[in-house]
């Protein structure tokens, strides 16, 4: 007898116990099952909202960033004047950021100014509300250890939920002590809130909570997260959480409703396998052959619908579905998960060669190409400073021409490193994108601070006293450097403004800065 018929027999013998016993217990351990599957995809939307608010406050993070580390922030800490505050953190122009509630504190926590926004008008409003908000960013700020980094949370005013952010501030290249803290709150109002359920189509409502006043330690955590997550037992389909404030006291509770479509469509799955299993009883050979197909045909077939989608859209990140069955199929799928894990390693790793330049070590003109527009359609989404440096180097032809080629390329591995040094934030992105053409994208950079990055450049390229003793301006190398800020423009635009800055320095006699404002 083959196996076929083997299988066959004991199917026979077995399936009648086997479809007894299955039955009994569908109803209740399938039930159980899909309950579990549906609270389980109700705590991942809980996640996923969290993860959205979580996405504003990185938003207002970088807001708080750019002007935390902004020199005319810093002075005005120091030296507070009225035209500083009638002209740059005017009340419309925080409308425009969508900045709700602006304050500065000193070191001891103390208000130096604030200043609270109407949204709707753009006029100044009563800081009042913001009070309680601001005693709890002074607390953190002067009553935890080590402070330092950025630092957000959400936090509740009498004008609503308020979505918070505080940073250190500093002069722009970070140096010195910082000489007081930014505040920064962005309304979480029904508009932002409808926003996030439209992106994410999850169903909440979030309420304010009663202040608690018993004291609880400070945790230093700058996300926000769930916490006292619960089930309704009398509202069934309904998830509690609460968030807690930056004083880790419970301050929203959210009730998120999550569908019971999967119990629905589970129960109604319970009867179509009785009904399958009372068919299959009269069928069994034919049972046997779906079992072999469903067990063994179909997920190859899936396997290699899987394999083949990954093949023709190049997804090499993509992974095949593992099931929880534990054998040779499974096992294959692992081992081709790790093999795809392998190709997408070395296609990661690829992609980093070709956007380094290999002299310098920095960018090439590939990557700053792609970034370029990129920071480009932030700036123009977001109204973001945007800035931007060309460098040329001096009669390098004839620097090449006396000392050789080599010791040209190490002047660019040079002049690469000291760019590196004075473009140093995580989002500044220097690159070579000619022979002896170098380009600093400088993202949340105004015209004063692009200014500041040249000179500084060419300080540190003075220091050096890089002999060339061809130059007719200088015995030593020095640059070019073409300096222009982003306006409302395509990127073609803004590049040839940046070409023309960095040709006005050739024409002008070179070694200096020409700096183009926006026509």
């Amino acid at each position: 007898m083959g196996l076929r018929g083997k299988i066959i027999g004991l199917f026979f013998i077995c399936f009648g116990l086997m479809a007894f016993l299955a039955i009994s217990i569908l109803k209740s351990s399938l039930h159980q099952g899909f309950s579990t599957i549906e609270h389980r995809q109700a705590i991942e939307q809980m996640q996923q909202l969290t993860g959205n608010l979580n996405s504003e406050l990185d938003r207002l993070n970088q807001v708080a960033y750019g002007w935390g580390n902004w020199d005319e922030i810093y002075n005005y800490a120091k030296h507070p004047t009225k035209e500083f505050t009638d002209h740059q953190i005017a009340p419309s122009a925080l409308k425009q950021i969508d900045i709700k509630l602006f304050a500065i504190l000193d070191n001891q926590g103390n208000p130096v100014f604030s200043q609270a926004v109407n949204l709707i008008t753009g006029d100044a409003e009563s800081v009042v509300p913001f009070d309680p908000i601001l005693s709890n960013v002074k607390k953190r700020v002067t009553d935890t250890v080590t402070f330092a980094g950025k630092s957000c949370g959400v936090d509740v005013s009498t004008a609503g939920p308020v979505l918070l952010c505080w940073i250190p501030i500093r002069k722009s290249d970070s140096s010195g002590v910082a000489v007081g803290t930014l505040v920064l709150g962005r309304l979480l109002n029904s508009a932002l809130l409808g926003k996030i359920q439209t992106q994410s189509n999850i169903k909440f409502e979030l309420s304010a909570l009663p202040v608690r006043e018993d004291d609880l330690p400070l945790q230093q955590k700058n996300a926000i997260e769930a916490q006292q997550v619960e089930f309704s037992a009398a509202e069934p389909g309904v998830l509690n959480a609460v968030l807690t404030n930056i004083l880790s006291k419970p301050a929203l509770a959210v009730r998120l409703q999550f569908s019971d479509e999967v119990s629905v469509r589970g129960e109604e799955l319970t009867w179509k396998v009785v009904s399958v299993l009372l068919l299959v009883t009269i069928l069994t050979g034919l049972v046997l052959l779906i079992s072999l197909h469903y067990l063994v045909i179909r997920r190859l077939q899936r396997m290699d619908r899987e394999l083949g989608s990954i093949w023709r859209n190049g997804r090499w990140a993509g992974r095949l579905d593992v099931s929880a069955r534990k054998d040779e199929i499974n096992d294959l799928s692992h081992t081709i998960n790790r093999m795809l894990a392998l190709i997408r390693k070395q296609m990661v790793l690829l992609e980093s060669i070709a956007l380094t330049d290999p002299l310098t070590q920095i960018a090439n003109r590939r990557a700053f190409e792609e970034r370029i527009a990129i920071e480009m359609s932030l700036h123009q989404r977001n109204q973001t400073p945007l800035s931007i440096m060309k460098i040329d180097v001096d009669y390098f032809k004839r620097y090449n021409e006396l000392y050789g080629h080599p010791a040209g390329d190490d002047v660019l591995r040079t002049l690469g490193q000291l760019i590196s040094q004075v473009a140093c934030r995580p989002a500044d992105l220097p690159a070579r994108i000619g022979g002896e053409e170098f380009a600093v994208i400088l993202p949340a950079t105004d015209l004063d601070g692009a200014c500041h990055v040249a000179e500084l450049l060419n300080s540190k390229l003075a220091e050096l006293k890089l002999i060339h003793e061809d130059s007719p301006i200088a015995k030593c190398v020095t640059v070019c450097i073409g300096v222009t800020a982003a306006g409302q423009e395509d990127v073609s635009t803004f590049m040839q403004r940046a070409d023309k800055a960095m040709y006005n320095a050739k024409q002008t006699g070179r070694n200096k800065i020409s700096v183009l404002h926006i026509a």
